[in-house]
């Protein structure tokens, strides 16, 4: 249930994406700066934190009495601020002259109340050719990748029909 709960946020929140970007294709797009950019380094220690975290999951649940322990398991973006990042990078690809510019998001961790809770970030990609003539979608490391969401803790239950 986990799996496909995370399986379906993350197609959600690639497709929305992809809208999103394909919106500003079609019209002149006004857009704020972006806010909670990341640096390369912050955006590692992110993942980092996650893997680590997850790399010891077991000790965790057996120091837990067979529990696991409670986390973030939704995270919302606030869509202004997602359609001012898309424009962002899609500014920041044109001037840097990639090809095919696009999103990629991982999975992290960020210390909350002393505690690793999970959360996700973007980061910026493009296309290139290698040698061998495949397509690679490579990070864009000279743009900034974005870290903004909330997350409910506990997590919260959807109540009534809405």
């Amino acid at each position: 249930m986990k799996n496909l709960t995370t399986k379906s946020l993350l197609i959600i929140v690639l497709v929305l994406s992809f809208l999103l970007f394909q919106e500003c294709n079609n019209k002149e797009c006004a857009f704020g700066d972006p806010t909670d950019l990341i640096t390369n380094a912050e955006a590692d220690a992110l993942e980092e934190n996650y893997k680590n975290k997850y790399q010891n999951l077991p000790e965790i649940i057996a120091s837990n009495n067979g529990v696991m322990p409670q986390d973030v398991r939704d995270i919302w973006f606030d869509l202004e601020t997602l359609q001012n990042y898309l424009n962002f990078v899609k500014e920041e690809s044109d001037n840097l002259e990639y090809e095919n510019p696009g999103i990629r998001v991982y999975f992290g961790a960020k210390k909350t109340d002393g505690k690793l809770k999970n959360t996700v970030f973007f980061t910026p990609t493009n296309r290139e050719t290698t040698r061998q003539g495949d397509d690679e979608n490579n990070n864009s490391y000279k743009i900034k990748s974005l870290n903004y969401g909330n997350a409910g803790m506990p997590p919260k239950e959807f109540e009534g029909g809405n």
